[in-house]
Order: structure tokens, then sequence, then C-alpha cells
């Protein structure tokens, strides 16, 4: 069996994977010879199929995914989406790997039977029936169909996810220079995440901020900016005040949508407490 290689690296990287896990296995020595720095000689004369599924179909299994599924990612968003941009590009690849690795389960996906080097060694093993000289190249291009197309369904997802990312990131900017633009009306508020959407707003003095006055700051704001849709319960009249400070008392941390928003819009001006800190609220019905 021979096996060509396009890039002298990839051949070195994948001879010296065989050999370590020839050692591993204590199969002999004579079992794979590099030649010309490209051209990879398997010996299975004596024992073809415990060489080809104990070392060959595992080694070029892991070479794949960690060594080449980066440039086949970066080329089909080249060719395919034609993202052209190294940035772009990469963080649209960062959350590629975040969906297949599992962290991004507030993504609807599907569930696949078989995971990505299942695909690969699947294929291999078809390939391998016999003796063969091949490119290890041509392999990756024609003989990989459904991990080509697993890569182009997590691509799709990373795309869209990218371009909501995208949009969020420009309507953020949008608020921050509002604020900027309006800051310090007042010194500081206190805002108490009380359940899912519900928050309560107090002013400077501690005092809480009606549902009716909360109702009137959003409608300053929605009037003066009709293209920006935003929550009106406590975003919108939060960047009608834009304060100095925000304390926010929450159980959640910043994992509430909200939340994340107040952040990203306030910076470094949003103070997180513990919600049992907020010992100046008032007991009367949530508003």
């Amino acid at each position: 069996m021979k096996i060509f290689f396009k890039y002298a690296e990839d051949a070195m990287v994948v001879y010296q994977s065989l050999c370590a896990k020839r050692s591993a296995l204590s199969y002999a020595p004579q079992c794979f010879k590099l030649v010309n720095s490209q051209l990879l000689v398997i010996d299975v004369t004596y024992s073809r199929d415990e060489v080809v599924h104990d070392m060959v179909i595992p080694v070029l299994t892991q070479f794949i995914l960690k060594y080449k599924e980066q440039h086949l990612l970066t080329r089909m968003l080249k060719e395919q989406f034609f993202y052209s941009d190294e940035e772009e590009q990469q963080q649209i690849i960062e959350l590629v790997h975040a969906l297949m690795g599992g962290e991004k389960a507030e993504i609807p996906q599907k569930t696949f039977t078989l995971p990505r080097d299942l695909l690969i060694t699947e294929a291999l093993q078809d390939f391998l029936v016999h003796n063969v000289t091949f490119t290890l190249e041509s392999f990756l291009q024609f003989r990989l169909k459904e991990y080509h197309q697993r890569l182009q369904y997590y691509l799709e997802l990373s795309i869209d996810e990218y371009k909501l990312e995208q949009d969020y990131q420009m309507f953020i900017h949008q608020l921050r220079q509002i604020v900027d633009f309006d800051s310090n009306k007042m010194s500081e508020v206190y805002v108490v995440h009380e359940q899912a959407n519900v928050f309560r707003l107090y002013n400077h003095q501690l005092c809480q901020v009606s549902t009716e006055e909360r109702a009137v700051l959003a409608q300053q704001f929605v009037s003066q900016y009709e293209s920006l849709y935003i929550d009106t319960t406590i975003i919108a009249p939060l960047i009608a005040l834009s304060p100095k400070k925000i304390y926010l008392y929450t159980d959640d941390g910043s994992h509430h949508d909200f939340i994340y928003t107040i952040q990203n819009i306030f910076q470094e001006n949003v103070i997180l407490c513990d919600k049992k800190e907020a010992t100046f609220t008032k007991t009367e019905n949530i508003t």
C-alpha cells in the first residue's frame, strides 16, 4: 500500500503517528517507510487486516480531524460561501467547533447517528478493501461526501449565527452611541431582577419607578428612535435615563438575555450584585 502526500509535513505527521502506534502495538519496525518525504509505503504482506484496521485507519482518521478539517472548512468558506476575510473565517470556524462540541445547546440543530470520526473511518474502511495506491488529497476531495456534508451543515448554521451576532453587535453599538450622547442624566439607578423578564427599577433615591413612569421613559426613547426595536419594560427606560451607574441585583448573573444586553450597552457602568443585598425593595405586588 502506498499513500502520496501533497505536502511533506503531512507525510511526516502521519508517518510519525504510525510509528508511535506501531511501537505501542508491538508491530515489526519495517511496516512503514517514508520515501522522498512525500510517499508513505505500508507493508501489509503478513498481517494486512491488523495493520490497516489497528493502525492506518485510526491514524488517518485522527490526522484528518486534527490537521485537515480546518483547511477543509476554510476552503469551503472561500469557495462555497465566499468568505475571504481571514478574521471572519476564523470566527465562523470557531462557531463550527463550538456547535460540533456541544457548546451551543441553545441553537437548534440536528442529532446525527454517526459522529464525524466514524464517517471518516467508514469511508476509509470502504476505500481500503484492497491494497491500493492513492493520493491523500484525492481521498479528501472525492471519498468523504458524507463528512463534507456534515461540515457544510455546521458551516451553514455557524454563518447564520455569525450574521445574527454581527447584527446584534451593530445594534448594541447604536445603543451605546445613544447612551454616550445622552449620558449622565441620573447619577445611579438600581435594578432588581425578580423573575423571568420581570425587573423593578429604582431611582438614585431608592424610590421605585412605577410602571407608568417607565412607560413614559420608554415612549421618549421610541418616539426618538423609531427604527430601533427594543424592550420597553426595562432596557428602553434605562437608556432614557442613561445613568452613570447601574446596580443590578440578580440571582442569574449574566445568563439572562436582558441582563446580558444591559451589560453590553452600559459596560463598566453596570455593577452586578447579589439579589439578597437588595434590602431596599418593597413588598408590594410586582409592577
